[in-house]
């Protein structure tokens, strides 16, 4: 097994699973990182850096080899000035996955999974989303995935290899919180959480353990292949709903503060202008929206069942927080 960006979030809990699964493997981890908290005899980690063509010289794929293409720029506070996104997204997430599958055409590797998001869908025009919904992207993340997605779709069209894609809605667990930090921490400290819009909106997740159990399927499915989306099951709760739900089992005195979406939204959209963002408009755009991925096509064809909704989730990494 060949991963790349292992020692992130979605990659340490694969890795997990899959020497859990199978014990006698070894996995190449291809990172600029060594996981820190990952340490198997059978893990070999190797400093690469995507975006440089002869970082990707010194290692060398076969052709049996499974790729988990994981490593992507994504939000974090090391994302540049509005002015600058795009280029920065793109060095990595499309130029990196453009090296990525130079080299594996080089060396003949003909097996590749790839996280996207959905991002790529921008605002939703139905709900649930279908595959085929077309991709209008709320900015410079979601069209970087769209255009890697493009150069898989591309490569294995000419060189007879087998792909599959996953969109995620946001990926939840433990140990990985990004926008949750600051939901968790006003609930955690008795504060006011502010909404955006009223939060009468279903706004789906999906846990990292159904994630990684969908990764491995490609592995376990030599035959699948196409484009799929990840989501929790349903019933789904409303945002009001799912946040006070974590507010009673936390035990804390939080509230709920509703708020005009399209106001929270131009406050937002000037604070990202001047470079104080709170928020990117890739996550508040559709943030008082409905937003619920179709996953029958990952049930249907792939016979991959999440087993968590989005309770489980978001109670499951408030208690990892804490």
């Amino acid at each position: 097994f060949i991963i790349t960006g292992g020692s992130g979030f979605v990659g340490q809990f694969l890795i997990r699973k899959l020497l859990s699964l199978y014990p006698e493997s070894h996995i190449h981890n291809l990172d600029i990182h060594h996981p820190t908290s990952l340490s198997f005899s059978n893990l070999s980690n190797h400093i690469i850096d995507l975006t440089d063509q002869q970082s990707l010289k010194s290692f060398k794929f076969s052709e049996n080899d499974i790729v988990y293409h994981l490593a992507a720029y994504i939000f974090t506070d090391q994302v540049p000035p509005k002015a600058k996104r795009e280029g920065w997204f793109e060095s990595l997430n499309v130029y990196g996955t453009q090296n990525l599958l130079a080299a594996m055409e080089e060396n003949g590797a003909k097996n590749i999974a790839f996280i996207s998001t959905d991002m790529v869908y921008g605002s939703p025009q139905t709900n649930p989303i279908d595959i085929n919904h077309p991709l209008n992207p709320n900015g410079p993340y979601g069209l970087s995935k769209i255009k890697a997605e493009q150069l898989i779709g591309d490569f294995c069209a000419r060189s007879d290899c087998r792909s599959i894609i996953f969109r995620p809605r946001m990926i939840v667990g433990p140990g990985r919180f990004g926008l949750l930090n600051r939901l968790f921490f006003l609930i955690r400290n008795n504060l006011p959480v502010p909404l955006i819009g009223s939060g009468k909106n279903y706004y789906q997740l999906v846990s990292i353990h159904d994630c990684v159990d969908a990764l491995i399927e490609f592995h376990e499915q030599d035959d699948s292949s196409g484009i799929y989306h990840l989501g929790s099951t349903d019933p789904l709760p409303r945002v009001i709903d799912l946040i006070k739900f974590i507010i009673k089992k936390a035990g804390s005195s939080s509230f709920l503060i509703p708020t005009w979406g399209k106001g929270a939204k131009a406050i937002l959209s000037f604070l990202d202008t001047v470079n104080l963002t709170l928020l990117y408009p890739e996550q508040f755009t559709v943030a008082d929206q409905n937003y619920i991925l179709d996953i029958r096509g990952l049930t249907e064809n792939l016979n991959v069942h999440p087993k968590y909704n989005d309770k489980d989730i978001l109670l499951e990494a408030y208690r990892s927080y804490c």
